[in-house]
């Protein structure tokens, strides 16, 4: 298959695809769809243009072939950028449409592209006003996310990082419910804030290179003093931890997530920010990130996360917010494989990222079911659930399960590998982080009991409906997911270990090699 494909040239075009289709399938979606709330006179679909919902999915589902393109056409063995791209775009400034991948950013693209199509079948009748405008921000925010995975150029990067910020606040502000507009302000306050600082440290950075390109590789070789290294990666760092909900700048993500569409909240989960954290700063500021005191920083603030957010998710009522709280949590596990910088634990974190995007998408979707026919995730108002939607009730315990890491699940070789990997370098907050498996165990298994295992006192819960085929047909894919990549890592561990260990090897030991290969000492 991958040489079949080779030879049709994918590597030339599958990523520009990636990137540009879904914002020209935008326009197709706002200009020819049809409002799924628009009927005739006599009550009946009209027969002009086609439900917009319709051609988003579709649209989407060619999104998800492209992505499993490029995962067939991907070498496992082969170091360095492939199916990298570089066109001309603004050539004064020696910014260009450089796009590629590795074993790092290959399974978070595919997964992205997987995720949003199952997203949108499962919550096909949460939005059913302004469907065309809703599919097309979707479009323009699913190419966002594919462009902040694949930019090698700066600029791009940070183009692509804002054209995910503005569909974002309108989805949530426009189709979200409750304090939505509040949240969709603090969300954009908060994430433009960091932004602009980054943005401030990327010209810095352009500038200090030469001015004469944007490129990743290229800016990889500028030399630094550690001060200004340091001045940078903080820029980066708070941009990046933004986005990903790091305690204390985490307070915008439970209300965004709580008020945002069913598919919002799957989308504002992906790990874009850690992403980002691995593939930019990381590798553009090797001194500031190995400095003993930045470092047992990020280290200590990850363990906070991961204790603060677990504790917080324990004490909530909320369902949806209880699993945010739970998703902080996570990060901060992340954050810990990540700066351990060990080889086991950025793998760990890379595979948590991949994994836990996942089981929390397939939570959130079966919570944004529960509150289309309960009317409400206050879990005080249901109970007994397991008796009345047992196809529901199976799939959130699975659900659940996976987030707090059972063996068997996606969600413990990620969690097993950064404890392992951390542990050699820090041993003492490798312990205390270990609490938060613990916690997460309380709080999964409190969420349970509440939804599923109380008294069935409200009788109107009594009338609540099942999954239907589609919904069942969009959960069971990712139980397929969640339990495959429990028992089976290793076709991911495969793709994720060269790119991660020439990142560490070349952050930790000053070497050159681009962020894509390792370093031809062949050190270890």
């Amino acid at each position: 298959m991958r040489q079949f494909l080779l030879a049709t040239g994918v590597g030339h075009w599958v990523l520009p695809a990636l990137t540009l289709w879904p914002a020209a399938a935008a326009l197709m979606v706002h200009m020819a769809g049809r409002d799924a709330s628009r009927e005739d006179i006599n009550g009946e679909l009209p027969s002009d243009g086609v439900d917009a919902r319709l051609l988003t999915l579709i649209a989407l589902m060619i999104e998800a072939v492209l992505g499993l393109v490029l995962w067939c056409a991907f070498d496992p063995e082969s170091r360095g950028w492939q199916a990298r791209v570089d066109w001309p775009w603004l050539v004064d400034l020696g910014a260009s449409f450089s796009v590629g991948v590795d074993g790092l950013s290959l399974p978070m693209v595919v997964v992205t592209v997987l995720l949003l199509p199952l997203a949108l079948l499962g919550s096909w009748d949460n939005v059913r006003v302004r469907t065309p405008t809703f599919g097309a921000l979707i479009l323009l925010l699913t190419s966002g996310l594919v462009g902040v995975l694949v930019s090698l150029d700066l600029l791009l990067f940070y183009l692509a990082w804002e054209l995910v910020l503005i569909p974002t606040y309108f989805l949530i502000g426009v189709w979200g419910t409750g304090a939505a507009a509040r949240a969709s302000l603090r969300y954009v306050l908060f994430t433009m804030a960091g932004s602009l600082l980054m943005l401030v440290a990327i010209v810095a950075l352009w500038h200090a290179g030469g001015g004469t390109s944007f490129h990743l590789d290229h800016l990889r070789g500028v030399q630094l003093d550690v001060q200004t290294q340091l001045l940078m990666f903080g820029a980066f760092f708070l941009a990046f931890a933004v986005k990903s909900g790091l305690v204390p700048l985490h307070t915008w993500l439970p209300d965004a997530q709580r008020s945002a569409p069913t598919m919002v909240a799957v989308t504002v989960g992906i790990k874009v920010g850690v992403y980002a954290i691995l593939r930019f700063a990381i590798p553009l500021f090797p001194a500031a990130v190995t400095n003993s005191a930045v470092r047992t920083t990020m280290l200590l603030l990850s363990v906070i996360t991961i204790v603060y957010g677990a504790l917080v998710a324990a004490a909530q009522r909320d369902v949806k917010r209880l699993m945010s709280y739970s998703s902080i949590s996570h990060l901060g596990f992340i954050m810990l494989g990540v700066f351990a910088l060990t080889p086991l634990g950025v793998q760990g974190a890379a595979l948590m990222m991949v994994n836990h995007s996942i089981s929390s998408s397939a939570v959130f979707l079966l919570l944004g079911m529960l509150q289309d026919r309960g009317g409400t995730v206050d879990m005080r108002e249901y109970g007994g659930l397991a008796r009345v939607v047992p196809l529901f009730s199976i799939m959130l315990t699975l659900g659940i399960l996976s987030t707090f890491g059972l063996p068997g699940t996606s969600g413990f070789v990620g969690e097993f590998l950064v404890l392992l990997g951390s542990y050699a370098f820090v041993p003492g907050l490798t312990m205390a982080a270990t609490s938060g498996v613990v916690l997460a165990a309380v709080y999964g298994l409190r969420l349970l009991q509440g939804l599923l295992l109380a008294p069935l006192d409200a009788p109107a819960n009594r009338a609540l409906t099942d999954l239907n085929p589609r919904e069942l047909a969009v959960m069971t894919v990712f139980a397929a997911g969640i339990l495959w990549m429990g028992i089976a890592p290793g076709f991911l561990l495969r793709r994720v270990e060269p790119a991660t260990r020439g990142m560490i090897e070349a952050t930790r030991f000053g070497l050159n090699a681009p962020v894509g290969q390792a370093p031809s000492n062949g050190a270890r």
